[in-house]
């Protein structure tokens, strides 16, 4: 799915959510650089910035207990990226957004896994 197909989608499920009179809670995270974001459903993925990103591009594709059972260094995240493009026919992400999605991962979900979800 290409990038623009993405932010359409969601744009149209936004639109048809607000229409239908149906709200999402949001919530408002901000990073130790003072870098803010809103998020609205990231699932069981730990509120912060790049989470709302995150949750979008991955779970279009699988579960987000799949992202966090991985613990990956930000190497190894990247190499999975990579992987989903070249073997698994995932679009590739613009460099823009695969640097926020690769920083929210390799932070929350490091090989120590600091955010695993306890459910």
């Amino acid at each position: 799915m290409e990038n623009r197909d993405v932010h359409l989608l969601l744009a149209m499920v936004l639109t048809a959510t607000v229409g239908s009179g149906v709200a999402y809670a949001q919530t408002i995270v901000t990073d130790d650089q003072g870098n803010s974001e809103v998020i609205y459903d990231v699932g069981s993925l730990y509120p912060a910035v790049g989470a709302q990103l995150t949750y979008d591009y991955c779970t279009a594709c699988h579960s987000e207990m799949i992202i966090a059972q991985q613990g990956q260094t930000r190497e190894g995240w990247d190499e999975i990226l990579v992987w989903m493009v070249e073997e698994m026919g995932m679009s590739e992400i613009e460099e823009e957004y695969r640097d926020q999605i690769l920083d929210y991962l390799a932070t929350h979900y490091g090989p120590d896994r600091p955010h695993f979800p306890d459910n």
